[in-house]
């Protein structure tokens, strides 16, 4: 049973599927405040994990340039040596979010660019950003459902994770190189090395200002 329901929750993060239109609906609607569309622009463009924008520094954020290095990323533990690597990705944002961006960090600088008003030295939760998803999905009426179980539960499919698989499936959709969005995600170091033997991620950022739509838009 419990097999079966794995298996039905990885088929939803397949079959989610969030179009162009409704990311962008998300991403420039007038009702979503400046520190939500910040953090969902974010994962859309840069395709990191929404721990990973989370957690980005001041720091590691270039304002001139809009370039952003996820240094919280996805760890691989190798039994045989007991090591742990990591390889930290910088991506590029597009121009207007890049301005959102600076205006919400305003006069700050260093830091967790998503501060917590809880505590200042840590970052806004998770959960914070996950009901926020929810709520404005449902207000501008692209929340989408799927029933998953037979006593009829379901799970909304417009989440943080699916506007990050969005990201790179519509940079793939309207001509990206598929393997180069591969590396700019952060997938495992397998189709890392499949694909990649330069360490440098300037050709995914010149793929995505190229092929990703909202930076061919440039979306407001």
């Amino acid at each position: 049973m419990e097999m079966e329901k794995n298996h039905k929750m990885k088929q939803i993060l397949i079959d989610r599927g969030m179009s162009v239109e409704e990311c962008k609906a998300l991403c420039t609607s007038p009702i979503v405040p400046l520190e939500s569309k910040v953090f969902f622009r974010s994962i859309y463009e840069l395709t990191f994990r929404p721990f990973e924008v989370q957690h980005i520094l001041i720091e590691n954020y270039n304002s001139k340039t809009g370039e952003i290095t996820a240094q919280t990323t996805k760890v691989k533990y190798n039994p045989r040596t007991k090591t742990k690597t990591m390889q930290p990705r910088s991506m590029i944002l597009s121009p207007k979010t890049n301005e959102m961006m600076k205006a919400h960090i305003s006069q700050r600088k260093k830091g967790f660019i998503f501060l917590s008003e809880i505590n200042p030295k840590k970052p806004k939760s998770l959960r914070y950003f996950e009901k926020q998803i929810t709520k404005y999905a449902k207000l501008i009426s692209i929340q989408k459902k799927k029933q998953i179980t037979e006593k009829g539960r379901t799970y909304g499919l417009v989440t943080l994770m699916a506007l990050r698989e969005a990201g790179e499936r519509h940079h793939d959709q309207e001509g990206g190189d598929p393997s180069i969005s591969a590396k700019a995600s952060g997938h495992t170091m397998t189709v890392k090395n499949k694909f990649y033997k330069k360490g440098s991620f300037e050709e995914a950022q010149r793929s995505f200002q190229k092929n990703h739509p909202a930076f061919k838009e440039d979306w407001d």
